[in-house]
């Protein structure tokens, strides 16, 4: 699949016709562009988990993302409002550069109209904005009361708990938890329950309620209704950071991701299953396979399953809504078809061959990656823009997985070995 292979060397030859004349009297030395990409694709890896949404919240504010962007409201108007966009779905971060690289013309053009200085973001700074995107996209809006009633009743909650006093007295009263608007609150709540709340449950012949869809944060909707508090308790963003270390600290990894000679894990394979699409969904799914995760602490000679606070299970499932969210792979063959037909080879190199217009990719190997091609985008892509113009190359236009496959495709390390 090497770059120079005879289908690439044939589309290089159409593609820039006066290829050679062009290096013979290019005397520019491009090595310091290409040890800059190569330390910003370094850094960008390094800061993907890294990323912390309450700062990228901060940033969106500094860089005047919020005077044409709202969240939930709160913003311009001029653009779309980011927290009303689940109905694109699950959106990975390959595919939201993508999307970004799509709109920014339009995005510049609007700026300079509005008068909103176009402000350089780092590496490290994009990897925040993506943090706060990931947390705009898992986040939970409000719930159904009305559902959040029947789903109550369905799952036979009423036949332990009360609010307000109203009802049964086995379980706490729900209203005593209605200060909490985080649906996560409530999952670890119930977490830490769970083994008494089995124990009760079997004594009184009661199924283990399986949480479905937004159940969970509908029931919260519900209770607050019937129960609305002043006081109000929120949860920080979750950390992907301290998520991952928690994941690893509490072995979570030793049941649901490390695997036996055959390949088979204790629980199910939390890099390989479709995750739920809110944070609440993850939690549901946590208290849905609590019943089997007792049995196993069990069988080890525990009493109970791990224990968490309200923070640390935000900060794992934000985790684990990352790994869904970076690490989508992109397949490298497509992604050099991406390469040649987007005609990024016109003004970029791999080893030899292509422009040099711009730097080469070769540094990019083993570090492309999301938050790098969104930093490049913002920081190289107005002179970009201008440079295609003049040569009257069309901006990029990326559907689907292709940008995920171009990213895939610059970090094929073997590919100039191969055949």
């Amino acid at each position: 699949m090497r770059l120079r292979s005879a289908v690439a060397a044939v589309a290089v030859a159409v593609l820039l016709p006066g290829l050679g004349t062009a290096f013979a009297e290019g005397e520019v030395d491009y090595s310091a562009r290409e040890r800059e990409l190569g330390r910003a694709a370094m850094d960008a890896k390094r800061m993907t988990f890294t990323g912390d949404a309450e700062r990228g919240w901060g940033l969106f504010r500094e860089k005047g993302c919020i005077r044409c962007h709202a969240v939930w409201g709160q913003g311009g108007d001029s653009a779309s409002d980011l927290g009303r966009t689940r109905t694109l779905g699950h959106v990975a971060a390959g595919q939201l550069a993508g999307i970004m690289w799509n709109h920014v013309p339009r995005m510049w053009e609007r700026m300079e109209e509005g008068g909103i200085e176009l402000t350089p973001i780092s590496p490290e700074e994009m990897s925040h904005l993506f943090a706060l995107l990931l947390f705009i996209r898992y986040a939970d809006e409000p719930g159904d009361p009305i559902e959040g009633q029947r789903a109550l009743e369905r799952h036979g909650c009423d036949h332990c708990h009360s609010i307000n006093d109203n009802g049964e007295t086995v379980g706490p009263d729900l209203a005593k938890w209605s200060r909490f608007v985080n649906p996560v609150v409530w999952a670890q709540k119930m977490w830490s329950h769970a083994a008494d709340m089995q124990e009760t449950m079997e004594e009184e012949g009661i199924a283990w309620p399986r949480l479905e869809g937004d159940d969970l944060n509908n029931i919260v909707a519900f209770v607050r209704s019937r129960a609305f508090s002043e006081k109000k308790e929120y949860l920080a963003p979750g950390s992907i950071a301290r998520g991952k270390k928690l994941f690893s600290s509490r072995s979570c990894a030793t049941c649901h991701i490390d695997s036996d000679e055959e390949g088979n894990s204790v629980g199910p394979n939390l890099e390989e299953i479709e995750l739920p699409s809110t944070l609440s969904g993850v939690a549901a799914q946590m208290w849905n396979h609590a019943p089997e995760m007792l049995e196993e602490a069990r069988a080890g000679g525990e009493a109970d399953t791990e224990k968490l606070e309200a923070q640390e299970m935000a900060d794992i499932i934000t985790f684990l809504t990352a790994r869904r969210y970076f690490l989508s792979e992109g397949d490298p063959e497509a992604g050099q078809k991406v390469f040649f037909v987007k005609q990024c080879v016109v003004c970029h190199a791999i080893d030899e061959q292509g422009g040099r217009v711009g730097p080469r990719f070769n540094p990019l190997r083993g570090n492309a990656s999301p938050v790098l091609m969104a930093h490049v985008m913002w920081r190289f892509g107005p002179r970009m823009l201008g440079e295609m113009a003049d040569r009257g190359i069309p901006w990029p236009h990326f559907e689907g997985s292709e940008m995920a496959d171009l990213i895939a495709f610059l970090n094929e390390e073997t590919r100039s070995e191969k055949d």
